[in-house]
């Protein structure tokens, strides 16, 4: 997992992931970088991603 951007939108923190080795970008909305990658891993998990693209 990678972070490709951290952001501010419409009052929300927001971060955004790429999911190593696809082309996939994960938006996720958290109070902190530990707390958006915890959404992002779970977003990973719901949609049976291997762990190697973490």
């Amino acid at each position: 997992m990678e972070l490709i951007e951290e952001y501010v939108y419409a009052g929300q923190h927001r971060f955004r992931f790429k999911v190593k080795n696809t082309s996939i970008i994960l938006n996720v909305a958290a109070d902190n970088l530990d707390e958006g990658v915890k959404k992002a891993i779970e977003i990973v998990n719901k949609l049976g991603l291997l762990e190697e693209s973490m």
